[in-house]
């Protein structure tokens, strides 16, 4: 069946619960009727296909058509000339009197007039057999019906279609029948005719439908017709994975797109979406569009999501120039359908969230003293806890056993979605609501809120024009007694339970009180000014009131005009706010030592600040868009302006001195200690684009867009111009493969374009000055100004070129296979680079380095019905090479060209930008044999039980020369694949996500055997030592690069993050 799907009604939602009463309808229908018999068209048409002219005939009247290719051959060429003519004469002319029209609301149903088939009348005991006949209702998973959905009887030529409300009636020939049901973008469901007369049936969505509709830059493309490389995932995806996050959607689903989720936090997913590795050394997250304005996708309700697309290679991202080289990612959120009644829709989902993993630590006291003392004897220093300290810690049940229990909770999570979706003639709506509530895994009291508010609402007030709105409203309210909200810091919960204080003494004093030990109980720093004190004053709430809200205001709207046929001209304007209020209270409590003492936690004194961070965002943009087909092609054509401007600021104040823990404002603090400070920024950016698209004969397909941007971050080159081109060739159309019995579709494409990049501070190109320095005169400290940044007034657009080439095939047995190849060259990266300290400063922006990524994607889906069971499958993976290509233009190559970065990574030509740079290991020196036939390890200083490195170069000396790439911390290679399973009314959804080889620096306490202060990590049980020479692990050291095994980094301490 083809719908035409940017003309005509589809099909509503649900049986109107009201209607009107049935002679009324009844006489809105004959009238309807009457009118389509009556009115007239002329025609002169010539050796033209059908369809061209139902499309002629939909220009000249209000009618439109919705059919099924299977009631007739609409590729049928042939000739009409009529004048003034009833259209129900004049198709009954084109359709040679074969098929019947079924009108309701200007809408016409084209169906193949039922069969007479002359009664045969057989005397049999004087009994008239009778044919049986099957009737129901078809409908989508959401309950909407389907009209001009097929019905055929397997074996026969006997079929009918359902009528708007998604009925249908047949009288089958065969007394054991079969009935096969299919709708344009929906799966085929063939079912056996049973002992019942009534048949009703849903069908499921086809996800691998080609005449599918994709979302793209400033318009929508069918996706058989794109010749980039576009990934999409619909709203049935998102909405049975029950996210808190709409980030988070991506994962798993998609070829080339990594997902992490960076934090654990109620509210603080802090998701990471990386398309096609990274391509600057820059931020490479890639631009955020949800409905046709960039926003925040962390900030929008998973629920409220109609499809995602990811634009990946420069030709489907161009048309938005400097923002997509990173990739595009294009969200629709959902809309309401004309002639639609209003449907109420309520979902609601209660679960819980607990950490996956925990850090694997010892908490015994005594295991802990005997080891923080073996890493000190170990080279030769004193062992810091003594017989009695350990004895007694032995001895002890009331001291403090498990922290990470009282500091880690399973946590619930509900989520509620109200919604009412519908329209009518000329208007359609949608308004939802939102609510998610988050508990933290994190005791003592932290949650999130999200509140979301979304009105969608669209008009076509008279024949010409369109009018739009959408008006998008989220709270976001974080409370926390955390230090901070991100939990994959060092004050998370999963770093406060393991500090080696809470396992050294009690909780509470016979008083009741938070109890402490002292530094000399401890070994190290504890108590007043070191941030460890009795963490359990976490796990109840007492050291902090943390707040954060987050209040974003979109208010979107649009007017589109179309002063001719086949032109439209769209204005849109757009005003996002974001503001942000962070607010911290640190209490007052008591800490006591075991002699009574006390000091007060976390700090001295109590204080109070308060923050506020404004966004604004202005977005205006026109467009022209024209379309109209030429002989046997199609042309689109579109032209616009757009222009955004930025504006940041923020306030911070604080106070202490407040008396009492009970009133926390600001005001209640003493003003001899106030400090406050502010600043205010902002950017803009004006741009002109266009685009053309050709299509001929429907299989071979070219597209260009060009967009120039203009940037205020940059001084004298302001302006960058980034086109692209692609072409695609669907050879399935093609007469040596369209009769094939194996393959359905088969399409190859190419693409090339630039695009740019602006993605440094705003006025980076300026000297900035600083107000507040300070000038001795006469011993007198007076104020003054100075300069702080050498600014650079040459800064330019950082520029991608990238490449790409695909395939994509579907084959009759219902697998489908995409593939793609690309390549992306990223020059004149804008990059803080060093400079001479004699400037007075010690870097400096410019375009200076270059980089370039190569890979391949592979995308497998398989679709198929097995009666009412419907299974898809689907498998995707990309691997995405990364390499400096050059670092500093002003260095030729070599060891001068490199930069060592504060985690010991290295950037420089041909390197892996941030890799791990450092010694490959063999091993631990067993014994002095062992050392003594080695590479010479001066260098480190190694001894027995010290990690053995290798001598990369072959001069049988470890030196810094045999220093190598050891790992990234970037995923090269990812994969997913996923599982949908439906029955009748059930469902069944399974998404996995992996990485393959990606490593981590092990650092801190985790990793080192003792970096101070914490409980010791069990991978280190099995360590060298004289007794123990067949270890995993070196012989154990304090502190951090204290070791010859740790001096250096290494890969021994590389961690491979691999995961699925």
């Amino acid at each position: 069946m083809k719908n035409k799907l940017n003309n005509c009604y589809t099909y509503s939602s649900l049986k109107t619960t009201m209607r009107f009463s049935a002679a009324l309808f009844l006489i809105f229908n004959l009238t309807m009727a009457n009118s389509f018999s009556q009115e007239k068209v002329t025609l002169e048409v010539e050796n033209a296909i059908i369809t061209e002219i139902l499309d002629e005939i939909e220009a000249l009247t209000d009618y439109k058509f919705i059919y099924q290719l299977s009631v007739f051959n609409f590729d049928k060429k042939t000739s009409i000339s009529v004048k003034n003519k009833p259209i129900k004469m004049v198709l009954d002319m084109i359709f040679e009197n074969q098929l019947e029209y079924e009108v309701i609301d200007k809408k016409v149903l084209l169906k193949s007039k039922k069969i007479v088939v002359p009664k045969e009348i057989t005397i049999l005991e004087d009994i008239e057999i009778q044919k049986r006949t099957i009737s129901g209702n078809i409908n989508d998973s959401d309950g909407n019906p389907l009209p001009g959905a097929s019905v055929l009887e397997v074996g026969t030529e006997n079929g009918t279609s359902t009528d708007f409300d998604g009925n249908f009636s047949i009288e089958l020939e065969n007394e054991n029948a079969e009935l096969q049901f299919s709708f344009i973008g929906f799966k085929s469901q063939t079912l056996t005719v049973g002992s019942s007369d009534v048949m009703n049936l849903t069908l499921l969505t086809d996800a691998s439908s080609l005449d599918e509709i994709v979302v793209t830059g400033y318009g929508t493309q069918l996706l058989r017709n794109i010749t980039g490389s576009v990934a999409t995932i619909d709203s049935e995806v998102i909405e049975n994975r029950s996210l808190t996050s709409a980030g988070a959607a991506l994962s798993g689903t998609t070829a080339g797109v990594f997902v992490s989720q960076n934090s654990g936090e109620a509210g603080q997913d802090e998701i990471s979406i990386r398309i096609r590795g990274v391509s600057t050394l820059n931020n490479s997250a890639p631009l955020i569009i949800i409905d046709g304005i960039e926003g925040d996708i962390n900030l929008l309700n998973p629920n409220d999501i109609e499809s995602i697309s990811v634009l990946k290679d420069a030709a489907s991202g161009a048309i938005y120039g400097s923002r997509a080289s990173n990739g595009v990612v294009v969200v629709k959120t959902k809309r309401g359908s004309r002639n639609q009644p209003a449907q109420f829709q309520y979902s609601g989902t209660f679960g819980s969230s607990s950490a996956v993993k925990l850090p694997d630590v010892n908490y015994d006291p005594v295991y802990n003293m005997n080891f923080k003392n073996l890493a000190r004897t170990n080279f030769g220093g004193e062992p810091i806890y003594s017989p009695a300290q350990i004895a007694e810690a032995g001895s002890q049940n009331t001291w403090w056993s498990d922290p990470m229990n009282d500091l880690v909770q399973t946590a619930p999570v509900n989520v509620h979605d109200l919604s009412v979706t519908g329209g009518s003639e000329n208007i359609n709506y949608r308004v939802a609501l939102g609510i998610l509530d988050q508990e933290s895994i994190a005791t003592g009291g932290n949650f999130f809120d999200r509140h979301n508010l979304r009105v969608n609402l669209d008009a076509s007030p008279t024949d010409k024009f369109d009018i739009g709105t959408t008006i998008s409203l989220s709270r976001n309210k974080q409370v926390g007694t955390q230090q901070s909200f991100n939990s994959s810091n060092l004050q998370g919960p999963q770093a406060l339970g393991v500090q080696l204080q809470n396992t050294l003494g009690p909780i509470y004093t016979a008083d009741g009180e938070l109890a402490m030990i002292t530094p000399a109980t401890a070994g190290f720093n504890v108590g007043p000014g070191t941030g460890r004190n009795n963490n359990y004053g976490y796990a109840n709430g007492d050291y902090y009131n943390i707040s954060q809200t987050i209040n974003n205001v979109l208010l979107n709207a649009y007017i589109a005009y179309k002063p001719i046929e086949n032109l439209t001209l769209k204005a849109t304007g757009a005003i996002r706010n974001r503001s942000t209020f962070n607010n911290i209270f640190n209490k007052k409590v008591r800490n006591v030592f075991p002699d009574g003492t006390s000091y007060f936690a976390p700090d001295s004194d109590r204080n109070r600040s308060n923050e506020s961070i404004e966004f604004l965002t202005e977005t205006y943009f026109v467009t022209a868009d024209y379309n109209i087909d030429i002989g046997e092609g199609n042309l689109k054509a579109l032209v616009g302006y757009s222009q955004e401007e930025n504006s940041i600021s923020n306030f911070l104040a604080s106070r202490d001195g407040h008396l009492t823990d009970g009133i926390q404002v600001l005001d209640a603090g003493q003003p001899t200690n106030q400090l406050n400070n502010g600043s205010e920024t902002g950017f803009s950016v004006q741009s002109l684009f266009a685009r053309v698209n050709y299509n001929y004969k429907g299989k071979y397909l070219l597209e260009a867009n060009i967009r120039q941007d203009g940037s205020s971050r940059f001084l004298n080159d302001k302006w960058g111009t980034f086109p692209s081109f692609s072409a695609g060739w669907i050879l399935s159309e093609e007469n040596f493969l369209s009769s094939s019995n194996t393959i359905d579709y088969l399409k190859i494409r190419g693409s090339w374009g630039k695009l740019g990049n602006s993605n440094i501070p705003n006025f980076a190109y300026a000297k900035a000055l600083s107000l507040s320095e300070g000038y001795s005169f006469g011993g007198t400290i007076v104020p003054g100004v100075g300069q702080s940044s050498l600014g650079n007034e040459n800064l330019s657009w950082e520029k991608t070129t990238s490449s790409n080439f695909g395939v994509n095939l579907v084959l009759s047995n219902g697998l489908g296979i995409d593939f793609d190849l690309f390549q992306r060259q990223t020059d004149d990266i804008l990059f803080n680079l060093p400079v001479n300290v004699l400037t007075g400063f010690t870097q400096q922006f410019t375009n200076a380095a270059s980089m370039e990524t190569n890979g391949w994607e592979l995308a497998l889906n398989y679709n198929k019905n097995f009666g009412e069971f419907n299974l898809q499958l689907g498998v995707n993976m990309s691997n995405a090479q990364n390499v400096v290509t050059d670092l500093n233009p002003n260095i030729t190559g070599g060891e001068l060209d490199r930069i060592f970065l504060g985690n010991g990574a290295i950037l420089g030509e041909g390197y892996r930008p941030g890799a791990f740079w450092g010694f490959e290991s063999d091993g631990i020196f067993n014994d002095a044999a062992e050392l003594s036939s080695a590479p010479d390890h001066s260098l480190m200083g190694s001894e027995v039980g010290d990690v053995k490195f290798i001598d990369l170069d072959g001069d049988n000396v470890i030196t810094l020369e045999d220093r190598t790439d050891i790992g990234v911390d970037v995923p090269e290679f990812t994969y997913g694949f996923n599982i949908f399973a439906g029955y009748k009314n059930w469902d069944f959804a399974a998404i996995f996500q992996g990485i393959g080889s990606a490593q981590f620096q092990g650092t801190f306490e985790l990793f080192k055997p003792d970096a101070g202060g914490y409980n010791t990590a069990n991978l280190w049980e099995d360590n060298w030592t004289p007794q123990n020479t067949d270890a995993m692990m070196p012989r154990v050291w304090a502190g951090q690069a204290a070791s010859p095994s740790d001096v250096y980094p290494s890969d021994f301490f590389i961690w491979d993050r691999a995961y699925l």
